[in-house]
């Protein structure tokens, strides 16, 4: 009887056991589901300003400078300055004597002798005249003697005053004297160069730029110079339209508010615009690839990547010029994936199912159109 009841209790418990076995290890378990598709970030493209730098290399001068020569040959009797004097416009600088001046006066000195004798010949005539011994014609004759005696001693005088003028050659400018080159007793001409003269009111950068670097720049556009990490703004006053034959570059002219630091003749740094695109369509550089050297994006249509090729302007770390291929509209993809390519299936980031049903309904509309 013990044995029999031993048994319907092993019955139950393997009964219970296969029970909860079943319950455990018997149920199916749920499957879940698992996204392929790589998930992209996509972005509009934005109107935007792009504009690229170019370093040069310019030099320091003044902004005014004079080559002081000479308005006549002589011989310097005086000079009044030596090299690195600050002189003021209208200072002496060197006293000549000329040859030719001392034939100057010699003519005016005549020519008053003229004056004077013509003067009393007209004063007789006048006398003579009244008392009816000579002619009209004479008095006129008279006359004009001692007009044309006056006007050839005015012409005299005022040769004679203004080569007196250039006996004393003065400082067309103010600045620092850069250099001297004559000494008392030399004999010079008018091609002599007596001394070169730097302006310090203002100093200016002269510099050079390719053809399309001259495409886009513009006077009055800012430069930035830099000497010994010193940093200085400049504006652009001159840009030449020819080439410089030794160069092969266009000459440019800009000057600098401040200019403590800088000297004449040194090198100097130079920041200015190379490239210029304003008001252009854009997308970040990082979105365009490149198939066999054309440039192509990938844009998000209805859940797929399709490669679309872009014609490019120019472009800086950041963003690139758009000029064709795509429109405002376009939804470009801007992050990389080793399974992005034509026709692939995407998941566009933070999307909702939603917004993929918005986007794909017309499709499916165009689908029952069609049918």
């Amino acid at each position: 009887m013990k044995s029999k009841k031993r048994l319907v209790i092993a019955v139950v418990i393997i009964a219970a056991a296969g029970i909860i076995g079943f319950g455990v290890f018997g149920k199916k378990k749920e499957e879940i589901p698992f996204e392929t598709r790589p998930l992209v970030s996509a972005e509009k493209p934005q109107t935007g300003d792009i504009t690229l730098y170019t370093d040069l290399t310019g030099t320091v001068e003044p902004e005014l400078k004079a080559n002081v020569m000479p308005k006549m040959n002589g011989e310097v009797l005086e000079v009044y300055f030596r090299a690195g004097d600050m002189v003021e416009a209208g200072q002496p600088l060197c006293k000549i004597d000329s040859d030719a001046l001392t034939t100057l006066k010699i003519n005016v000195d005549s020519a008053a002798i003229a004056v004077t004798d013509s003067q009393n010949t007209l004063a007789r005539t006048e006398a003579l005249y009244t008392t009816g011994a000579v002619s009209h014609q004479s008095l006129e004759q008279a006359q004009n003697g001692a007009n044309n005696a006056r006007l050839a001693y005015e012409a005299a005088k005022n040769q004679y005053d203004l080569q007196l003028k250039y006996t004393t050659v003065t400082a067309p400018i103010i600045g620092v004297v850069e250099s001297r080159t004559v000494e008392p007793h030399d004999h010079i001409t008018v091609s002599s160069e007596i001394c070169k003269i730097s302006g310090t009111n203002q100093i200016q950068i002269t510099f050079g730029i390719t053809e399309k670097s001259l495409q886009n720049m513009a006077v009055n556009d800012t430069v930035s110079v830099e000497k010994n990490g010193v940093q200085y703004d400049g504006t652009v006053t001159e840009i030449s339209s020819v080439v410089n034959s030794q160069t092969g570059l266009y000459d440019v002219k800009a000057v600098l508010a401040d200019s403590k630091g800088l000297t004449t003749g040194t090198r100097v740094k130079i920041t200015a615009v190379m490239s210029r695109a304003a008001g252009v369509m854009t997308i970040p550089v990082d979105a365009v690839s490149y198939d066999a050297s054309v440039p192509f994006v990938y844009c998000y249509e209805n859940g797929i990547a399709k490669k679309t090729e872009i014609s490019a302007g120019i472009y800086d770390k950041d963003k690139m010029e758009i000029k064709s291929g795509i429109t405002y509209d376009s939804v470009v993809i801007t992050s990389w994936s080793n399974e992005l390519m034509d026709g692939a299936e995407v998941l566009l980031e933070e999307s909702n199912p939603s917004q993929e049903t918005e986007t794909e309904t017309p499709a499916v509309a165009d689908t029952k159109a069609g049918e």
